[in-house]
C-alpha cells in the first residue's frame, strides 16, 4: 500500500498525498489536483485585470511570477486564464510586485464610471487626489441629508384585535 509523507518519514497504510515522489520508502508518484477545465467567471475577470496591469508595466508572466513571492509561472498562467481562484494573499503578493493597491486588481474600469474613476486615481498625483477629496467633502456638507425612513407600523391581526397581554 502507498505511504503518506510526514515530517519524520512516511507512515504505511494510507494514501500517498505528495505530488512528487515521496522521500524514504515510497516510490509512487501521485498526480496533482484535477485542473478546472472551464474558467470561473469572477476568477477570469480578475485574471484578465492582472494580465492588463502586468502588460502595462511591460512584465512577462515569468518576470511577475518569479519577482513576486508567487514563484510559479504555471500558477500565474492559470490565474490569468481564470482556471485558478487566487487567494487574498496571492492577490496581495501580485499587487505588491505590480506596485498597485490590492483594490486595483478587483477594479474593472470597463464596467462602469465609478470603477473607471477608481482606476484613473492610479495615475493621479497625491495632490490631485487630495483636491478631489476636498471637493467631495465640501459637496457632502452642502447636500441635504437623506431623509430618515419612518418606522414601519405594527400590523394588527386579521381579526382587527390587538394582541392581549
Amino acid at each position: 500500500m502507498a505511504e503518506v509523507q510526514s515530517g519524520r518519514g512516511t507512515a504505511e497504510g494510507a494514501k500517498c498525498l505528495s505530488r512528487k515522489t515521496c522521500s524514504g520508502r515510497c516510490s509512487r508518484t501521485v498526480p496533482g489536483m484535477p485542473r478546472r477545465s472551464e474558467p470561473d467567471p469572477l476568477a477570469q475577470i480578475v485574471g484578465l485585470r492582472i494580465r492588463q496591469l502586468r502588460e502595462e508595466q511591460g512584465l512577462t508572466m515569468e518576470q511577475l511570477a518569479y519577482e513576486s513571492e508567487l514563484r510559479s509561472k504555471g500558477h500565474l498562467s492559470n490565474i490569468e486564464r481564470g482556471l485558478a481562484r487566487p487567494t487574498i494573499y496571492t492577490l496581495k503578493v501580485l499587487a505588491d510586485r505590480l506596485e498597485v493597491k490590492l483594490l486595483d486588481l478587483v477594479t474593472f474600469p470597463d464596467e462602469d464610471e465609478r470603477q473607471r474613476l477608481i482606476d484613473a486615481t492610479r495615475r493621479m498625483s497625491r495632490g490631485a487626489i487630495r483636491k478631489i477629496l476636498k471637493e467631495d467633502a465640501a459637496t457632502a456638507k452642502k447636500a441635504p441629508a437623506p431623509a430618515a425612513k419612518k418606522p414601519a407600523k405594527k400590523r394588527l391581526r386579521a381579526s382587527g384585535n390587538k394582541r392581549s397581554r
